[in-house]
């Protein structure tokens, strides 16, 4: 292990290099708060990727990088340098069993040790059983070949009244109808074929529909399924890096052609996800009693398309209790998000929504991240975002990013983008480019960029926010302390190298101090005699850049100068008015959650100057989207609102003092006085 270069803190600082370096133990859900915790007690919070890879041999290749399918050691280190420090790793049905009973030793010893490599360097696993389309001859993956005559009878045409009518709106068309041809070397649908539709549709046909309702209703399927996860948690046990299990990829809701009310959201979460996932638990529980289960609802009808009427929107989960029911240490809602198709169904085969703005999908994913962190919240565990993007690296593909990850800190949800390299998806819209490379193998760096975030993976105390703006770069975290956890330091990444480039960044802390540890790592680290509950809070802003002064043009033709300077002993603002100014002026500082920080005021004889020092955590609270409103008292004294200087003026503000001076307040077309001098 490189020796880390430290600004300061002697052999703290050493120790806390160290731990960072060699993550311990199995993770676990802590009861009170749902979120992740290691055993040495820091709350731990992931950013990974998905590696699914959909076709033989079912697993990434080792040897030599390739910008679509390698996972070698290459590839780890640049994912942990990214700040990656999870991954979701299909490990895949026909991998694992590729005839009945048949269980491939090899291949899941060649997971095995992939999740083993990762973990050495700081990678968590989860290790996911991955499903789109059900199987290869429905254009997907997920189920084994083998195992289509225990789902029989498979439904081939749409009988009855709703399917009939269904089949009128363009939907239950069978895949007879679809006029595949099957590629003599795989046997399957020829590839070019499957992706000439977005294989969306490929779950309402007849076919597919049927077989999922099988799956559920057929008891000897159902042992299959079971023996799939027992011998799977079987390999893995023991393996320090793994973090969970997802039980299923997207479980579709069964046969909603013969059952309409499989297509009520929560319906088949309750009534068909439930107790299913709560026997595989047992089963899991008992090879790997350390395990996480991870559970998903169904994708659809608990999140219906924007512009679908009545029903549009995030729906609550249908589950009752989760898999573990009652032992929430060890459960973790699962879900995914995408605006493509559910808040803009305009976007383009490339997976990129119209446009970068869209409010559509900033209602959609405030909606997807609040509802899931409510429902987690009432079924008790964690909760984590394992599926997201899917996109080109676009400007539309870098706003969703930033859209969906900036929603989930919010809540500090952990999550995984969708996904690093193509890995031959044949279920997806936008096909290689929706990974971090290019065509020619270059990397997409914007996308990459706009994923390695900073944020904080390790805090040595209760979170309580993790905030950054990928547009200004600022960062902050807060958190309480918890006394005998002293010697571990909380950990921020920061990716100076794509995100600070040439301009470095600023760093403090209140309560704590900050150090240096390596290239792309922070410690912070409280006294330790501290006591318990100590509230620390870490800011993290580029250099100021902007300019040194300037005036503000408002309404009514009124005119502010403003001058800015460096002042970390006493940050704040003043304000004075020019000696002609009249009646009562104000300027309130307010924080991006409405409160007000600071509020100067000078009137008729009194003009100035007056102010406010910030102290403790008031000195952070002008990262994000503060204001500065500008009042005055107009006819009979009333104090009104009539301008605002934006966040935007000056960015984020860290150890700086801003002294204004109201210059002018008159009516339009009035004359400045020519002895006023900006």
């Amino acid at each position: 292990m490189a020796v880390p270069r430290l600004l300061e803190g002697g052999v703290l600082a050493l120790l806390a290099s160290y731990v960072l370096a060699i993550p311990t133990g199995r993770i676990h859900i802590d009861a009170s708060t749902g979120h992740f915790t290691a055993e040495d007690g820091r709350v731990r919070v992931f950013h990974g990727v998905n590696v699914v890879h959909k076709e033989f041999p079912w697993h990434p290749s080792f040897g030599e990088f390739d910008a679509n399918t390698s996972l070698n050691a290459g590839d780890i280190a640049n994912l942990s340098s990214w700040g990656f420090n999870v991954v979701r790793l299909g490990v895949m049905w026909p991998g694992v069993e590729p005839s009945p009973g048949v269980y491939n030793e090899t291949y899941l010893k060649v997971m095995r040790q992939l999740v083993d490599n990762m973990h050495a360097q700081g990678i968590y696993t989860i290790v996911d059983f991955h499903q789109d389309a059900f199987m290869q001859k429905y254009c997907g993956e997920g189920v084994p070949d083998w195992m289509t005559p225990m789902l029989e009878p498979l439904m081939t045409s749409c009988s009855g009244a709703f399917p009939q009518f269904a089949h009128a709106l363009g939907q239950c068309k069978s895949f007879a109808e679809l006029n595949y041809t099957i590629d003599p070397s795989t046997g399957f649908p020829r590839t070019s074929d499957c992706l000439s539709l977005r294989f969306d549709q490929y779950s309402r046909a007849p076919e597919l529909v049927s077989a999922w309702g099988n799956f559920y209703a057929s008891p000897w399927v159902q042992s299959k399924f079971h023996q799939f996860w027992r011998v799977v948690a079987t390999a893995f046990v023991g393996a320090p890096g793994v973090l969970g299990y997802d039980l299923v990829n997207e479980p579709l809701n069964g046969n909603f052609f013969e059952n309409v009310e499989l297509l009520v959201p929560g319906f088949a979460d309750k009534t068909l996800l439930q107790p299913m996932y709560q026997s595989l638990h047992t089963v899991i529980r008992s090879v790997d009693p350390d395990a996480i289960i991870m559970y998903e609802p169904t994708p659809f009808p608990d999140t219906y398309p924007a512009n679908v009427p009545f029903e549009h929107g995030v729906h609550p989960v249908g589950f009752t209790s989760g898999p573990a029911q009652g032992d929430v240490a060890h459960q973790a809602l699962s879900y995914h998000h995408y605006s493509c198709g559910f808040a803009d169904p305009s976007c383009d085969r490339k997976g990129d929504t119209k446009s970068s703005d869209c409010p559509a999908c900033d209602k959609m994913a405030t909606a997807a991240v609040n509802t899931r962190q409510s429902d987690a919240a009432r079924l008790g565990g964690g909760v984590i975002l394992t599926e997201f993007g899917a996109c080109s690296g676009s400007p539309q593909c870098v706003a969703e990013i930033n859209r969906i990850t900036n929603n989930a800190d919010s809540v500090l949800h952990s999550w995984a983008y969708w996904q690093f390299k193509y890995d031959h998806d044949i279920t997806t819209c936008s096909g290689p480019i929706e990974g971090f490379y290019k065509g020619d193998g270059s990397l997409q760096t914007a996308k990459v960029a706009a994923l390695s975030r900073t944020y904080a993976p390790m805090v040595s105390g209760r979170n309580l926010q993790m905030r950054y703006d990928p547009l200004s770069f600022a960062f902050r975290l807060r958190y309480d302390s918890v006394k005998g956890a002293q010697l571990l330091p909380s950990v921020v990444f920061i990716n100076e190298k794509m995100n600070y480039h040439g301009t470095g960044f600023e760093m403090q802390a209140l309560n704590a101090t900050i150090h240096r540890a390596d290239v792309n790592h922070l410690h912070v680290m409280v006294p330790p005699e501290s006591r318990d509950g100590l509230a620390v809070d870490v800011a993290i802003a580029k250099p100021y850049a902007g300019k040194k002064s300037g005036a503000f043009l408002g309404a009514d033709s009124l005119i502010i100068h403003w001058d800015i300077s460096d002042d970390k002993d006493a940050p704040g603002f003043e304000l004075s008015s020019f000696r002609t100014i009249t009646g009562w002026k104000s300027l309130r500082v307010v924080t991006d959650d409405g409160r007000s920080l600071c509020e100067m005021q000078t009137q008729d004889s009194y003009h100035g100057p007056a102010g406010c020092t910030l102290v403790g955590g008031q000195t952070h609270d002008l990262l994000f989207e503060y204001r500065i409103e500008v009042w005055k008292a107009n006819f009979f004294g009333v104090q009104t609102h009539v301008d605002t200087i934006p966040a935007s003026l000056f960015g984020p503000l860290l150890g700086k003092r801003i002294k204004f001076l109201w210059l002018r307040d008159s009516a339009p077309g009035e004359a400045l006085d020519s002895s006023i001098v900006v």
